[in-house]
């Protein structure tokens, strides 16, 4: 098995994640603390992890459009 984590930075954390759920396999697991998003992806194969991941990335890009973007 190979896993990611990726941690998402929003001021509204809880809508992103929310917003990425319909999307999520039984493989995905989502953690919102204050306003981090931490999601953790596992599979068997790399190439399927990577894909997972591009996936996750690309929706998390609409979800910051809709909710608004971070800027520093």
């Amino acid at each position: 098995m190979t896993t990611a984590v990726l941690v998402y930075e929003h001021p509204d954390a809880p809508a992103i994640a929310e917003a990425l759920l319909p999307d999520n396999t039984a493989d995905i697991k989502m953690l919102v603390e204050g306003s981090s998003v931490q999601i953790t992806v596992t599979a068997k194969r790399l190439r399927t992890l990577m894909a997972s991941c591009d996936d996750l990335l690309s929706n998390i890009q609409v979800a910051q459009q809709m909710f608004g973007a971070v800027r520093p």
